[in-house]
C-alpha cells in the first residue's frame, strides 16, 4: 500500500537544506513542512518561502515527521537532540556522515543517505543515493521522484559508491568552476578585459551543454573541434604532454580519500 506523507522535517535551514524546502514545496501542494534552523536571524527568509512551512529552532519539534531530512553540517550532527519512532525514515545530505552514526545516534533502522550538489539549486543537480535494508519500495520511490524535482539522480548499492560520487559529483561543479576561472585569467592575460573573458567563458560552457544534450560522445565531440596540425591540436597536446588526466585522476582520488575518512570519523 502507498504511504501519504502528510508532515516533512528539514534540520538545518542553510544552503542546501533550503534546496530541499523548496524542492519539497513543489513535490506536493498539501504537504507540511517544519523546518528547525538554529540561526534564528534565518527565519523570516525561510519562512517566506511558503506559507505551508513552520520555522522552529528546536529539532524536537520535528520528532513526529513521517520523514526527517538531515541538511546540517557535518560537526554539527553530534549536537542534535532527537527522540523519534524508529520507523521514521530519515534522509541525509551530510557528507561524511555514514549511515551507521546515524542509525546509532537516532536508534532507527530506516536511513537514506544522498549527496546531491550545489547545481540542485537551479534543479540540475547530480544526486547518488543508497538506502537500508528496512527502506521499503514505496519509500525509495517517493525519494526517487523528489530527488527527479532537483536534477538526475543515481540509486547505489554500497556507501563506498557515496563517497566516490561525493569525490565524481559532489565536488564536480567546483571543479569545472575553476576551469572557468583560470578559462578567463588567461583569456585577461591575451588582451580581453574581465567582462569579455566572462562572456567567453559563459558561452563556451552554454555551447558545451548544448552540444553535449545531443550528442553524449565526448571523443567524437573532440574530434569534430581539433583539425590536423590545426590551434585546437596543439593545446590538447599540451594537456596530454602535461598529464592532465593523470593530475584530474590524483585530485579526484584525493577527494575519495578525504570523503572516506570523515566517514570513518563519525
Amino acid at each position: 500500500m502507498k504511504k501519504t506523507y502528510k508532515k516533512i522535517a528539514v534540520i538545518g535551514g542553510g544552503i542546501m537544506g533550503t534546496v530541499l524546502i523548496r524542492a519539497l514545496v513543489d513535490i506536493n501542494s498539501s504537504l507540511q513542512i517544519i523546518v528547525c534552523e538554529k540561526n534564528t536571524s534565518h527565519h523570516k527568509k525561510l519562512g517566506d518561502i511558503n506559507s505551508r512551512i513552520k520555522v522552529t529552532d528546536s529539532s524536537t519539534d520535528c520528532a513526529d515527521a513521517d520523514i526527517i531530512f538531515l541538511a546540517v553540517k557535518p560537526q554539527d550532527f553530534n549536537n542534535i537532540e532527537l527522540k523519534i519512532k524508529k520507523e521514521t525514515l530519515v534522509c541525509s545530505i551530510m557528507a561524511g556522515v555514514s549511515i551507521t552514526s546515524i542509525k546509532t545516534k537516532l536508534k532507527i533502522d530506516k536511513v537514506i543517505r544522498m549527496m546531491p550538489n550545489i547545481a540542485a539549486r537551479v534543479r540540475e543537480s547530480f544526486t547518488a543515493w543508497t538506502a537500508t535494508a528496512k527502506v521499503n519500495d514505496s519509500e525509495k520511490k517517493w525519494v526517487k521522484n523528489f530527488l527527479i524535482k532537483m536534477g538526475d539522480e543515481l540509486y547505489v548499492n554500497t556507501e563506498k559508491k557515496i563517497d566516490q560520487a561525493t569525490a565524481v559529483t559532489g565536488s564536480g561543479p567546483a571543479y569545472i568552476f575553476n576551469i572557468l576561472f583560470i578559462f578567463m585569467n588567461v583569456t585577461q592575460q591575451l588582451g580581453f578585459t574581465k567582462k569579455e573573458a566572462h562572456r567567453m567563458a559563459r558561452q563556451v560552457l552554454r555551447g558545451v551543454n548544448a552540444l553535449v544534450d545531443k550528442n553524449t560522445n565526448f571523443a567524437e565531440l573532440t574530434q569534430q573541434v581539433t583539425s590536423k596540425g590545426g590551434t585546437t591540436e596543439v593545446a590538447l597536446k599540451v594537456f596530454a604532454d602535461s598529464n592532465l588526466k593523470k593530475i584530474w585522476m590524483k585530485a579526484i582520488a584525493a577527494a575519495y580519500k578525504r570523503a572516506h575518512e570523515l566517514s570513518k570519523q563519525k
